[in-house]
């Protein structure tokens, strides 16, 4: 069985990764936590101009980057989202906060689910 780690998806999302935490680190910083995003980031990436990678690339590392637990944790209401230069562009709405906890809650419940019992 292929895992993600080996799989041709993982290898775009770590190129893409490189490219976009080297060009604009403080949306995505290569350690710590991750940012909650501007809401339309990708159109906002498109506009930076010529960056290393296609816009394919960069919505299937957006995709893995936003759907990760790291992300979702501060996916909170009223927290701050940042765009490409750091900066605040709005707050987490109360509707994106309920469904990072809920698939959070899934993750939980799933991984309970498949591990093995003492």
């Amino acid at each position: 069985m292929r895992t993600l780690r080996n799989s041709r998806k993982f290898k775009i999302y770590k190129q893409a990764r490189r490219e976009l935490t080297t060009r604009f680190p403080q949306a995505f910083p290569r350690s710590g936590k991750r940012p909650a995003l501007k809401v339309g980031i990708l159109d906002d990436i498109r506009r930076s101009g010529d960056i290393g990678i296609s816009m394919t690339h960069c919505r299937r590392f957006l995709s893995i980057w936003t759907s990760s637990t790291a992300y979702l944790v501060n996916m909170t209401t009223g927290k701050p989202r940042v765009g490409l230069d750091g900066g605040q562009h709005g707050c987490v709405s109360d509707g994106h906060d309920r469904e990072a906890r809920a698939t959070l809650i899934r993750r939980k419940s799933a991984s309970r689910r498949t591990s093995p019992s003492n």
